[in-house]
């Protein structure tokens, strides 16, 4: 959650450090683009009002003018804002006062020349400059009026395009280095939860390879010595004290079974390796398992399926352990064993229809000792698992809609 925050908030400082470099960027070099148009109209205007003199209806140097400094006006104006002399011919007309600025075309009737914005057309902010034009007795007769559109400022509409494109830029790439943050910051608690709980398995390991070594040679005493007890007194021993032998002898076994259990999840013992076929391995643990529980139907489908290098007899004991877990969360009617291969591998899925695995267990399922089953040892999938892995392969609880629960093993070809 923490590490979620802090790329949170490593996104929206990155943004906004971004937009605000992006910004002043901007203002900057539109400020150095407002002074070189400024000073690029100021001099057209100020070198053509010294050559033009006094106005010339029909004369085409407007048009020249106009032309060769990409400038969408220009016409010369009388004292009473009428054009003396248009580029497009249209003289003699009054000023259209919505682009023509009577207070400056006054200043610069006075001698004082002006370069400003003067109307918008949409998004496009028009400038014009207005410029004395003085006869041959340095009198101000005429004012010459040079209107800026959309060639001449082009520069500044590259730059506010320039502006949109880094400032979108600078929002992807705000948003590309959280979601990496993010990604990243997920990727190490995974990590950290990984190698927990190896640290955490390997300590139950030993610990349960340990106790199986200590307990077993007690047991084998045990067993001896009461089968010993059995033989000896076979023919006087009444058959209730008979009984009992046998329930010991019975107690002996499970615990034996459990050492094992022990000892698969606290030691490498060898597996034995050979070519085995899922489909017949799935169809004999389908056999056991109906004949442990009565009550369960397992309905197998495996087609013809690549062979898997493997130890049949733990591979088996997976399979039982889902099929015995199945068992129980439904007790009695059917579970699917399906087997596919895909990809390189050869997924066998065990999928039973029981109320299913609660969320706030599913992060712990294979976890030694851990166990929901009253009377049940949190043994078995951890167990499994280990197997699994040993085998190359792997086992998972899947997340799938429906009742009951889905594992899956995975086995190299």
């Amino acid at each position: 959650m923490r590490g979620a925050v802090f790329a949170i908030l490593g996104t929206a400082f990155g943004l906004a450090g971004g937009l605000l470099t992006t910004l002043f960027l901007f203002a900057s070099a539109n400020a150095a683009i407002d002074r070189v148009l400024d000073e690029r109209l100021r001099g057209a205007g100020e070198s053509a009002a010294l050559l033009l003199g006094r106005p010339q209806p029909g004369s085409r140097r407007l048009a020249e003018l106009m032309r060769n400094n990409a400038l969408d006006g220009a016409y010369l104006l009388g004292p009473d804002l009428v054009i003396a002399e248009d580029a497009v011919g249209n003289s003699g007309a009054k000023a259209d006062l919505l682009r023509v600025d009577p207070e400056r075309v006054r200043r610069a009737l006075a001698g004082e020349a002006s370069v400003a914005s003067t109307y918008d057309v949409g998004p496009l902010s028009v400038a014009a400059g207005y410029f004395p034009v003085r006869g041959p007795d340095g009198a101000v007769h005429a004012v010459l009026a040079l209107e800026a559109g959309r060639a001449f400022l082009k520069p500044r509409t590259d730059l506010a395009r320039a502006r949109t494109a880094a400032i979108l830029l600078s929002v992807l790439s705000a948003i590309a280095l959280g979601l990496l943050a993010m990604r990243w910051n997920s990727a190490e608690r995974a990590r950290g939860k990984q190698a927990e709980r190896a640290a955490r398995s390997e300590a139950v390991a030993r610990m349960a390879a340990m106790v199986a070594h200590e307990i077993r040679n007690p047991l084998g005493v045990i067993r001896g010595t009461v089968e010993l007890m059995r033989e000896r007194a076979r023919r006087g021993l009444p058959p209730r004290d008979d009984e009992g032998l046998s329930d010991v002898l019975a107690e002996v076994e499970r615990m034996r079974r459990l050492t094992e259990d022990f000892l698969d999840l606290g030691s490498e013992r060898p597996l034995a390796r050979a070519p085995l076929q899922v489909a017949e391995l799935a169809q004999e643990a389908a056999r056991a398992a109906e004949a442990a529980h009565p009550g369960l139907r397992v309905r197998v489908e495996a087609g013809q399926l690549p062979p898997v290098e493997g130890d049949a007899g733990r591979l088996r004991q997976v399979l039982a352990n889902l099929l015995a877990n199945a068992a129980q969360a439904q007790r009695e009617g059917p579970v699917d064993l399906r087997a596919w291969a895909t990809d390189g591998v050869v997924r066998i899925q065990v999928r039973d229809h029981g109320l299913g695995i609660e969320k706030e267990h599913r992060a712990r399922l294979f976890d030694p000792f851990f166990t929901t089953k009253s009377g049940g040892t949190g043994l078995g999938l951890a167990i499994a698992r280990r197997l699994c892995e040993r085998h190359g392969g792997s086992l998972a609880l899947l997340d799938e809609p429906g009742p009951g629960a889905v594992f899956e093993i995975t086995l190299p070809i």
